[in-house]
């Protein structure tokens, strides 16, 4: 097979999509700090193993065989991961097959379907009137990922939210791979089956799988992370092509990554801080043990670099500014905005749940078919592991790059801050009381409060692949070239050893992340409610139904029926997170209110009690509440925590006996029966 050079185009180094590349130059960190420090870096291990005129090469084959392009093989076979994982999904009915019709992945079913409507009926994509009314939810303050539920209309509209889901879960982990493939071969120049395995490990990652489980998508779908990577990478580190084009496209992932999750954004921003700040000491700390004998073009060098960066981050902010303006307004000062914290508890790692392949606590595992799944449960979604934290080490220690020192503190950083701020005892899996944690000095302040610092595992995972796959890299770019190894008598020295110490690193570091969930997921067909597929369906647009079970509750099917009806009428409660009195966040579940009250009677939590029978004063204010929803129609369907009190309860307060219609009790004419 012939050898592919690099060419120059715009001043930046391409390689041809056919995967092969050109490996003699020394990786572009070098060029960071000092001439002697880029000389001492090209004349270092690193730059060995790649000799001049090296090239990664196909093995041989069929000759068509060898014109597919690398990333074409590479999302096939992520592609093929993600339906094997999601089987019972896409052997059965995607139309109505999840893993629960409950709990949070009905929220992200209807979340999907919400832009499929909006557009269709010319309303806002940031406010949704059809749940919660009369007010609304405000979707930028809730996890709406518009970035996929938007370019999912047409599938939403020909086939329905639920294959919009499965269209989205299953895309997810394919598309995260494939970006951090994509990142690892065209910025940081490794071979294919490097890089490769970094995309195959962080696209299927513990932290993927554990929330493609309960169909988290703004912690599932990863794809921008990688991409927001690279492109910073472009600007500090390469520097290989125009700083603008660089900046303009980390400015526009930006406003991507905002509207898949914000939260994932904000830790973005965060591990960037720190990646500057530590690329700032390790500069200065250069400059200070290298000052002497210094060549005097160093520090224009050093100035040029600076400003590329400079201006390519300014740039960003710019773009990034110009098309989150009016989003973040929304989302901040916009109708039915929400003030202070969303949760109250955010979720922490345990050091032990980052070290070992824990299991889900004795809560955790009540709490998880609430959630919504209903399957055998993994993993933490925080688990690295002993083994792939040794990976990191030896790669430290082999792989001479400076990206690779880098790599573990970031790790170990990321690691930490994801412990949060309360000690874990280390029985229930945490770590030792004496570890400072740092997070306490920032849970409180604005932005920061919305973050679950559990979360910040994800920065630990990449930081983890991108350090195996460059030792893989080395191991493999060394084999190909014959070279004996620089530890003499060397085991490694052998023939094809370094070709098993690739096999036995990407093993050890694959096997334990897939293993850790049951795949593939469990699903069931979703329960249809004959009254929602008939007489929920002749309804008019202006109707409001207050549906038993509370969809605010785990127990919340109404959202999904109400997703495949096209939104055909709207819905007191939901699942989304709306602004309470003051603006702070109400899930629906406060005890007292009228909406807790429906909750209580629903489903059951810690906090709420089923109320009692009810009085003159509550009946007074629960049909106080009926007006202020506007309810036309009231309808209990099965299920639920005790559906004939809860029916008694309900005939009470409307003063009515229901009928049944279509399997279902329904109140009809609610104003008229409380007026």
């Amino acid at each position: 097979m012939r050898k592919v050079s690099d060419h120059q185009r715009g001043g930046m180094n391409q390689a041809h999509s056919s995967g092969t590349e050109h490996l003699g130059s020394p990786p572009p960190e070098a060029a960071l700090g000092h001439p002697e420090a880029a000389s001492e870096l090209v004349g270092s291990k690193a730059a060995a193993v790649r000799p001049a005129g090296t090239s990664w090469q196909r093995p041989a084959g069929p000759a068509w065989l060898g014109r597919i392009p690398g990333w074409l093989v590479a999302s096939a076979l992520y592609l093929a991961a993600s339906v094997a994982i999601w089987w019972h999904v896409w052997t059965g009915h995607p139309t109505s097959t999840m893993v629960c019709d409950c709990g949070d992945p009905s929220s992200f079913a209807w979340f999907l379907s919400w832009p499929a409507y909006a557009i269709s009926h010319g309303h806002s994509l940031f406010l949704a009137t059809r749940v919660h009314v009369p007010a609304g939810i405000n979707l930028l303050d809730n996890t709406s990922v518009l970035a996929l539920g938007i370019p999912l209309a047409p599938v939403t509209w020909l086939f329905g939210p639920v294959v919009s889901l499965n269209v989205a879960l299953t895309a997810a982990p394919a598309l995260t791979a494939l970006s951090a493939y994509g990142c690892l071969h065209r910025a940081l120049r490794l071979g294919w089956p490097a890089a490769f395995l970094g995309g195959l490990l962080f696209g299927f990652s513990p932290f993927v799988l554990h929330h493609e489980a309960v169909n988290h998508l703004q912690l599932s779908f990863l794809a921008v992370l990688p991409l927001i990577f690279w492109c910073g990478y472009e600007l500090v580190v390469a520097q290989r092509g125009r700083w603008w084009r660089s900046g303009m496209l980390l400015g526009t992932l930006i406003a991507l990554q905002f509207f898949v999750g914000t939260e994932m954004l904000t830790i973005a921003a965060l591990a960037t801080v720190l990646v500057l700040v530590l690329v700032a000491v390790a500069a200065w700390g250069k400059h200070r043990l290298g000052s002497r004998g210094v060549h005097s073009s160093a520090p224009v060098a050093a100035a040029s670099r600076a400003a590329f960066a400079v201006r390519g981050l300014i740039v960003a902010a710019g773009v990034a500014a110009l098309l989150l303006a009016y989003p973040l307004w929304f989302a901040l000062a916009g109708p039915q905005h929400i003030h202070g914290a969303v949760w109250r508890d955010p979720s922490e790692n345990g050091l032990a749940g980052v070290l070992f392949p824990l299991g889900l606590s004795h809560y955790q595992l009540q709490h998880l078919p609430k959630v919504g799944y209903l399957g055998p449960p993994g993993t933490l979604a925080s688990y690295l592991g002993i083994v792939a934290l040794a990976v990191l080490a030896v790669a430290l220690v082999t792989v001479r790059r400076p990206l690779l020192k880098l790599c573990a503190a970031m790790t170990i950083i990321s690691m930490w801050l994801s412990l949060g701020s309360a000690t874990t005892p280390v029985s229930s899996g945490g770590e030792p009381t004496w570890l400072w944690l740092p997070w306490g000095m920032f849970a409180h302040l604005p932005v920061l409060d919305q973050l679950a610092p559990a979360n910040f595992s994800v920065v630990a995972a990449w930081f983890t692949v991108v350090a195996g796959a460059l030792l893989v890299d080395q191991l493999l770019a060394a084999q190909r070239a014959n070279l004996a190894s620089p530890v003499t008598g060397s085991l490694l020295a052998r023939p094809g050893a370094r070709l098993a110490g690739a096999a036995i690193v990407g093993a050890a570091l694959l096997i334990p992340w897939l293993l850790a969930w049951p795949l593939p997921y469990k699903t069931e067909a979703i329960t249809v409610s004959p009254w929602a597929a008939h007489s929920g369906n002749q309804l008019p647009s202006s109707a409001v139904v207050l549906f038993y079970p509370f969809p605010s509750a785990y127990l919340d099917h109404a959202l999904i029926w109400q997703a495949q009806s096209g939104m055909r009428y709207s819905l007191v409660g939901g699942r989304g997170i709306a602004a309470g009195p003051g603006g702070a966040a109400d899930h629906g579940l406060t005890p007292g209110t009228p909406q807790g009250t429906m909750s209580a009677l629903s489903t059951s939590y810690p906090r709420l009690k089923l109320p009692p029978p009810p009085t003159p004063a509550t009946i007074r204010s629960f049909r106080s509440a009926l007006r202020n929803w506007g309810v036309t129609t009231v309808v209990m369907t099965a299920g639920g925590r005790d559906p004939g009190y809860a029916r008694s309860w309900l005939t009470a307060m409307l003063g009515a006996n229901p009928t049944q219609q279509d399997g279902a009790w329904v109140w009809n004419n609610v104003q008229r029966l409380i007026g």
